[in-house]
């Protein structure tokens, strides 16, 4: 059976906007909106071009950052800006607006290597755009219409793909990683204290984060208002992950002294060596002390995967037959990694950050739960008293929602809430699938390894990753000569490691200096610093990060040569000569030397 969609009525619009008038209807601030008489967006698209004609001149196809001519300070700039009195053109304005575009990076640019930031695809950045122009509030389906249900089918997806219950499981987008760790410890005190909503804290909570675990988790205490100093750091091994022995400490010597630990930050992957801590041994260990400790309460255990989320995509890959033909060691690392991460559905809660590892644009971030009513009791819709959890009703099922009963402003912390996030997400995981983010991490996986291999055949350069990175990110160091021994030697000295720091911070500052000049075609980033190295010594380190899908294994190979190249340069420079201008402020020297003599 077919269904025909009526056409819109032909109700007269008032004579104040009559369309008889031509585009402008004789007034030009009405220029600037789309007519409800049409569907068009050919504004939008015209608008589109003039911006990128006018930022075109700044974009140089060969380099991964837009041309910046300008170089006066923020302050020097905001100096000649200010509220007209009068309406301006679009087009002036635009014109304005362009050199504001001057500076920024081209993730598409398979030199772009400086953070775990992706391109975003053409067709999600275009759905976004399109809902843009319709101006949908996620706050409620009145507002949003369907659109408002690419929110519960990507929470399904998600659900699917880690293996949790999706006739239980839940989701809210909102507004970033940190946002995603924020909802971990809320809902952690949530579980504690049901009454905090209301009547707040009152017995002291704790949050268990390990060394590794990222700033975030003690910014959100501080945001909060439970203070930075409620996230306790706990120690890891060897390796990098969570101590147990030490958790476990931890935890009881916190419950010892009359607080509550709320939530248990697992990492699903690091930014940068993609450390995913052992999640089902810490979940055991947590309700091991549940019982133990007696506690009336069970502690929130929150993975905190907002980048390696990915590696779910292989969690059900055929690692005997190889369809993606990864080589062996590809195949093992993502072996491991697919093996680690699966265990998230023991956990109670997880983070994805599409704008990260998904290809989407930012922001585009959700909070995963096993149990959606604790994301409706945030709300207290799970509340006698409240119109939807009235009576002891739990909140409705996913199943049951009908349109015109779908408002997440009951329970999110957002009242506005962009679709842009949702409906990029959509998108791409409808349109890539499982298959296609396996090719698209593989890949990155295998031609960052291919880039570590040109560099150690070199000889100049040592990678420090290698052994403990499971990611796409390579660290390594310059050496100042062939014979340079390893950093991990244990001959080295403070005053030898010193050098070796220094001299590896004026090669970036040189490499700063040559991407100001357009001479460079990467764009990479210098670490805070190593800190395996003998003795507990830190040293920054250069960071490659590629996630541009156009760096393939020849571009690999040519960027370790361009590297070869900078560094022969470089080394022919005077021993006092202070690089330039950079693209921006350079981050500082860094070196820690531990207890090296």
């Amino acid at each position: 059976m077919t269904t025909t969609i009526p056409a819109a009525p032909s109700t007269p619009l008032p004579h104040n906007i009559s369309s008889d008038e031509g585009q402008g209807r004789g007034e030009p601030l009405l220029d600037v909106f789309q007519h409800p008489d049409s569907a068009d967006l050919a504004d939008i698209h015209r608008w589109l071009g003039v911006l990128e004609h006018l930022v075109g001149p700044y974009i140089d196809p060969a380099v991964p950052r837009t041309r910046r001519e300008d170089v006066r300070s923020f302050g020097q700039i905001l100096e000649h800006e200010s509220l007209p009195t009068e309406s301006s053109s679009p087009e002036a304005v635009l014109a304005e607006l362009a050199p504001y575009f001057q500076g920024m990076m081209r993730w598409n640019h398979p030199g772009t290597m400086i953070n775990v930031t992706p391109p975003p695809t053409t067709p999600a950045v275009a759905a976004a755009a399109y809902a843009s122009a319709l101006n949908p509030n996620g706050a409620q389906d009145m507002s949003s219409g369907l659109l408002l249900g690419t929110e519960l089918a990507v929470v399904k997806m998600l659900s699917q793909l880690a293996g949790i219950d999706v006739d239980r499981s839940g989701g809210v987008f909102t507004f970033g990683g940190k946002s995603t760790n924020m909802h971990a410890i809320k809902h952690g005190i949530q579980r504690a204290q049901p009454h905090a909503r209301r009547e707040g804290i009152r017995t002291p909570v704790r949050v268990v984060s390990s060394t590794q675990g990222h700033p975030c988790h003690e910014e959100a205490c501080g945001w909060l208002g439970i203070g930075e100093s409620s996230c306790l750091r706990v120690p890891t091994r060897p390796d990098g992950v969570m101590d147990l022995a030490a958790l476990e400490n931890t935890i009881r010597t916190s419950i010892g002294a009359g607080e509550q630990v709320v939530t248990i930050f697992a990492n699903g992957g690091t930014t940068i060596q993609m450390l995913v801590d052992p999640i089902g041994d810490i979940v055991a260990l947590r309700d091991r002390l549940v019982e133990e400790l007696g506690l009336d309460y069970v502690p929130r255990v929150h993975v905190d995967s907002v980048v390696g989320w990915v590696w779910l995509f292989f969690r059900d890959y055929d690692f005997r037959t190889n369809p993606c033909e990864f080589p062996s060691a590809t195949l093992s690392r993502i072996r491991t990694q697919a093996a680690r991460i699966a265990e998230i559905y023991l956990a109670d809660s997880f983070g994805v950050d599409f704008h990260k590892t998904g290809f989407a644009s930012y922001v585009s971030s959700i909070y995963m739960v096993a149990d959606r009513n604790e994301i409706y009791q945030q709300g207290g819709i799970t509340d006698a008293d409240h119109p939807i959890g009235g009576g002891g009703r739990k909140g409705l099922p996913h199943q049951d929602l009908q349109f015109g009963n779908h408002s997440p402003f009951q329970y999110t912390l957002e009242l506005s809430r962009s679709m842009a996030g949702p409906l990029q997400a959509y998108v791409n995981l409808k349109m890539l699938g499982v298959a296609g983010y396996q090719r698209l991490i593989g890949g990155l996986l295998v031609s960052s390894q291919r880039f570590a291999d040109e560099l150690t055949a070199q000889g100049r350069f040592e990678v420090l990753s290698d052994a403990d990175s499971h990611g796409f990110a390579v660290l390594f160091i310059a050496k100042p000569a062939v014979d340079t021994p390893s950093l991990f030697d244990r001959a080295w000295t403070r005053d030898d490691l010193e050098s070796i720091a220094r001299y590896n911070y004026g090669f970036y500052r040189y490499l700063f200096e040559q991407q100001e000049l357009g001479r460079c075609p990467i764009a990479c980033d210098y670490s805070s610093g190593y800190h395996k190295l003998v003795g507990g010594a830190k040293i920054g380190v250069h960071k490659s990060y590629p996630m541009s899908p156009f760096y393939d294994e020849d571009t690999a190979v040519a960027f370790a040569l361009v590297f070869g190249e900078m560094l022969a340069e470089y080394d022919r420079q005077p021993a006092d000569q202070i690089p330039a201008e950079g693209p921006h402020e350079a981050r500082p020297l860094i070196f820690r030397p531990g207890s090296l003599t």
